[in-house]
């Protein structure tokens, strides 16, 4: 496997490690019912966190 392989390999691990981490921050504040601070086109918005859970891929 080549450094550039490797790489790719990696990254796409720490991706998927963070959305997992991202979707249970959103349950845990779902189950809340809290807000979530989000920056969506570098404007920071309070959303629910439910919506932000709608919102997400299955």
């Amino acid at each position: 496997m080549t450094s550039k392989q490797e790489n790719a390999e990696l990254l796409n691990k720490i991706e998927a490690g963070l959305k997992l981490a991202i979707r249970k921050l959103y349950e845990q504040k779902a189950a809340k019912n809290e807000m979530a601070v989000i920056c969506e086109n570098g404007v920071i918005k309070h959303i629910p966190a439910r919506e932000l859970l709608k919102r997400q891929d299955p």
